[in-house]
């Protein structure tokens, strides 16, 4: 297992909008973007956040996928269809594409993960007040918590595990509905049900931390900076 280390984001280019084997992850800030790029639903949807963080990191994260897609597609955002049912992963619904992709948001950030095949992505601030360890038994294998324990680092180890969990479980399409005690995090590969997965942890900066889960047969992710395009 690799140890999580912060990572620099690229500026974009215009050579990026290719995706290929590869896997891009963009960071964008929770900033107020507006709702010009969001559907009527999803408007009704940030307009019922009681918090301008929770509704800006919602609003971000639509209104920067939509504006990706319309440069990996070459198409307008408002000609992009996603379909978010509940319990399951968004996707493009129109126009017909292979690309897939997840998004999460925690604290100042937005992340969101693009590929030609399933993965997913999370990201949490580290909370200290957190009591993580009423948790631990439920959702922990007895490895991992012994990881967590004999760390310098309890607080950071537990954050580090979970955003491990939480992305191989959205790349799986199971949420966190799927028994995590069973989801062992401890390693970079995992095979599970005859897939082999890869799991990549990173910090932005120190306070996040982050992961992604994507399948073997995809290329090491590349990560951009998407502030310039907001």
């Amino acid at each position: 297992m690799n140890n999580s280390t912060v990572i620099h984001f690229d500026q974009p280019g215009v050579s990026n909008w290719k995706l290929g084997n590869d896997i891009h992850i963009w960071k964008f800030p929770a900033v107020d973007v507006g709702s010009s790029l969001l559907t009527t639903a999803e408007k009704e949807i940030a307009g019922r956040f009681r918090f301008t963080g929770d509704m800006n990191r919602f609003a971000v994260g639509r209104h920067a996928l939509r504006l990706l897609l319309s440069k990996y597609l070459s198409i307008g955002p408002g000609e992009i269809s996603i379909i978010a049912q509940k319990g399951q992963k968004p996707f493009i619904s129109s126009p017909s594409s292979k690309i897939h992709f997840n998004i999460s948001h925690s604290g100042d950030w937005v992340l969101i993960a693009f590929a030609n095949g399933g993965l997913g992505i999370d990201i949490e601030k580290i909370n200290l007040d957190f009591e993580y360890s009423e948790i631990l038994d439920e959702h922990f294998s007895e490895a991992e918590i012994a990881f967590i324990s004999d760390n310098d680092n309890p607080v950071s180890s537990f954050y580090f595990l979970w955003t491990r969990k939480e992305a191989m479980t959205k790349a799986r399409g199971r949420g966190l509905g799927e028994n995590l005690k069973m989801v062992n995090v401890l390693d970079d590969i995992l095979d599970l049900n005859k897939k082999t997965w890869k799991l990549v942890s990173f910090q932005i900066p120190e306070y996040y931390h982050a992961a992604l889960a994507y399948p073997a047969e995809l290329e090491s992710p590349v990560y951009f900076d998407g502030a310039s395009l907001l």
